[in-house]
């Protein structure tokens, strides 16, 4: 891993103002084919069917660079491919860890050989493909890191080379789909999770202003190399460990701290977790290696989770948080977006979802399909939500003034659209069989249009604060709404758990999302979650730094 030397210990070679500047221009890369930040596109691919495993399941087999080799752990039995291990051994017992993992690889070597290690089938992929022929059906899950590497060698002193960083990243870009195309032709059932990076340029603050500055810039240039990476494992059907997040890349609030200094907590953690302020190595340390491991932890645990619920938060600024057991395909995180996000759905198989923008762009993560968006269209009113169909195979569009835009199999059972409205409307919900939806204004107004039933609603009421969403129950005979102050209000057969209404709360209630049994949960534009009735709690982004509020969120 890394824009180092091509060797065991790896040593960042760069002035520590220079260096950022590097990396900063080493993450200038293109998006991956299909992903666009204005009109809204497609990272999508088939599902990977998750087969159940026998009880005689015992690999665990791990792929990638220098820091799936434990180097800059000490010991190296601390590394984050022996922590992932250790910690899945209690759910499967008996697991056996087999790591072809190797420094300085790059994914041109791990695809077509050479590079520091041989291997008897020739390359690194090679062997991992030969090995998942030889243990069809044993293999719990892979784990891989790989593509940093190469940019290794673009840098020099204080000087880059650009056209070489920008080859590296788009073979990278070309090649990482392969690898993981050869893993699932050995083996379509073995579930694969990737990893993102974290940034350890960030340890330029510490050289003075100039190196602030060029610390601050390489977090959207490193925001946008994870997204693509996270992207292209997307595309695949497999999950990221999203490492970047865990370091907290994005939190440059004055809150860290680092031998006695005041730092960004992006900062102080690259310090606390890697070698950088130390001894100028890249490589995570033995608490770096921790933090990489429970970020795989996540998304192996979310995997095999079954129908455990988990919960998505989306940003407004493309921002995607997995809490629980949901998993993380990708993000927008640093993209430059034509307008915010404004709404979330998860796909029905739980590996993937869509991101709305206002503008009606629409952007796929996992295998959540691209049929269409609103992009590039003049819209009379801005989207405020969406929702899916139970397929998964088309999603609606609702924009402010009650339009309604159909996309997929998703048939248009009618609009407010051209309508004069009490209030602007807020949010949706569909039926359970897709033949129907609901929106919901400011007001607490309902509108039902196919086979969804009017059960009442707030219009015409005294409001403490306004209607902000709604989600529907189970069977589709009721609904919840949630006011901004975390008020509910149930209809139908929907029940009354409790609410947020009258009690203390950080920031506005944004969004809410039921659960399979009949509860729900709501969150804030903090990234604050409350969950009532059986919906089980999955965690929380509050009190964490984010770059842009939570507008969204969906049940897994």
């Amino acid at each position: 891993m890394g824009f180092g030397t091509r060797s065991g210990r790896r040593r960042a070679r760069w002035l520590p103002v220079a260096a950022a500047g590097a990396v900063v221009l080493a993450m200038v890369a293109g998006s991956p084919a299909g992903a666009s930040s204005g009109t809204g596109a497609a990272a999508a691919a088939g599902a990977h069917a998750s087969r159940p495993r026998s009880p005689a399941t015992t690999y665990y087999l791990a792929l990638g660079d220098s820091l799936a080799a434990g180097v800059g752990a000490s010991p190296a039995a601390d590394g984050y491919v022996n922590l992932v291990h250790q910690h899945e051994l209690s759910r499967f017992p008996g697991l056996q860890l087999e790591n072809l993992s190797c420094s300085g690889a790059t994914t041109g070597t791990m695809l077509d050989g050479g590079g520091a290690c041989s291997y008897p089938a020739g390359s690194q992929l090679g062997e991992a493909e030969a090995f998942l022929q030889a243990h069809r059906g044993q293999v719990a899950f892979v784990t891989i890191d790989i593509g940093a590497n190469n940019v290794d060698g673009c840098v020099s002193g204080i000087s880059f080379d650009l056209a070489c960083v920008q080859q590296g990243i788009a073979t990278a870009e070309r090649q990482l789909p392969q690898i993981l195309a050869g893993l699932t032709r050995a083996d379509p059932g073995v579930p694969v999770f990737g990893m993102n990076y974290y940034d350890p340029f960030l340890a330029a603050w510490l050289a003075g202003s100039s190196g602030q500055g060029l610390a601050e810039l390489s977090i959207p240039l490193a925001d946008q190399f994870n997204n693509d990476l996270a992207q292209i494992y997307g595309a695949a059907g497999y999950p990221t460990a999203d490492v970047a997040d865990a370091f907290a890349t994005d939190d440059t609030a004055l809150t860290g701290s680092y031998d006695g200094r005041t730092l960004p907590q992006d900062v102080a953690n690259i310090c606390t977790w890697t070698l950088m302020c130390t001894n100028l190595n890249i490589h995570a340390n033995a608490a770096g290696h921790s933090i990489i491991a429970t970020a795989f932890d996540q998304q192996i645990d979310g995997w095999f989770a079954g129908g455990e619920p988990g919960l998505v938060l989306a940003s407004s600024g493309g921002g995607l948080y997995a809490l629980g057991n949901a998993l993380f395909y990708g993000a927008l995180h640093g993209a430059h977006l034509a307008a915010p996000i404004a709404g979330v759905a998860e796909a029905p198989s739980h590996r993937g979802y869509w991101l709305a923008g206002a503008d009606g762009g629409i952007f796929a993560f996992g295998d959540a399909g691209y049929h269409g968006s609103m992009g590039g269209h003049a819209l009379s009113a801005p989207i405020v939500g969406m929702a899916a169909t139970p397929d998964g195979r088309g999603y609606w569009l609702v924009a402010a003034d009650g339009g309604i835009f159909a996309f997929g199999d998703a048939a248009f059972f009618g609009s407010m659209g051209g309508h004069a409205l009490s209030a602007p409307i807020v949010g949706m919900a569909a039926t359970p069989d897709g033949r129907g939806y609901w929106l919901v204004a400011a007001d607490g107004g309902i509108f039902a249009f196919g086979d969804a039933a009017f059960r009442g609603s707030m219009g015409g009421k005294p409001l403490a604060r306004p209607v902000v969403g709604m989600a529907a129950t189970p069977d589709g005979r009721g609904y919840w709404l949630v006011a901004a102050d975390g008020g509910i209000f149930a209809f139908g057969d929907a029940a009354f758990h409790g609410s947020m209404g009258g009690k203390p709360i950080s920031a506005p209630v944004c969004a809410m999302a039921s659960s399979a049994g009949g509860g729900y949960l709501l969150a804030a534009r903090d990234g604050g979650v409350f969950a009532f009735g059986d919906a089980t709690y999955p965690g929380s982004m509050a009190g964490q730094a984010l770059r842009s509020p939570v507008t969204a969120a969906a049940a897994t």
